[in-house]
């Protein structure tokens, strides 16, 4: 009896082994954080930021593997939709909010903690503070501006006796999670990178 136990026990793990070797390869790790690697995203915004939104991801997308796919949401609609989406584990990988409605999402824990990344910015001091408070829990940043709008040539470095100056005011800011890169994207849909703002 003791052999037939031994012998089961050889069998059973001759059987295991084997199965082991013949087991398919593990399938390969997931993209890193903030790796440009095909992968794909999904944005969130108001429908009142259409033109903004579209010009931002009409900009990332030409410039980058990953890719953004946008969903517009009726203004009256979106908190609402972002809570039922909250509740049902079923956000998007990116969403603009306003300003009033950031500390109670920030509160909830709907937004990734990204304080490292922005502490790494080079221009993290210079950030709208009012933004970043608004997304701020427990000393842990959550969130970055999704629209700035200057008040003015000096926003954009641009001295008011310039000959650009009146350009200014066609500029808008976007800030975008892939590596908190800011993009400034003129109204003709022109775009170009900017870390030195």
């Amino acid at each position: 009896m003791t052999s037939r136990i031994v012998r089961a026990l050889a069998a059973g793990l001759a059987a295991l082994a084997l199965a082991a070797c013949s087991a398919p390869p593990p399938p390969p790790p997931p993209p890193v954080d903030g790796a440009d690697s095909g992968g794909r995203l999904l944005l969130w915004a108001p429908s009142s930021r259409e033109v903004q939104a579209t010009l931002l991801v009409d900009a990332y997308n030409a410039t980058h593997t990953n890719q953004v796919e946008l969903t517009l949401v009726p203004e009256a609609d979106y908190p609402g939709r972002v809570d039922a989406a909250a509740g049902r584990n079923a956000l998007p990988d990116l969403f603009a909010g306003a300003v009033a409605d950031v500390p109670d999402w920030t509160r909830r824990g709907l937004y990734q903690d990204v304080t490292g990344r922005i502490d790494r910015l080079p221009f993290a001091a210079r950030i709208n503070p009012s933004h970043l408070q608004a997304g701020t829990d427990h000393g842990a940043r959550h969130v970055l501006p999704f629209v700035v709008l200057p008040q003015g040539g000096d926003a954009v470095g641009i001295s008011r006796d310039s000959k650009k100056a009146d350009q200014a005011w066609n500029f808008l800011f976007w800030l975008l999670s892939d590596e908190a890169q800011v993009h400034v994207l003129a109204r003709n849909g022109d775009a170009m990178a900017r870390d030195d703002l």
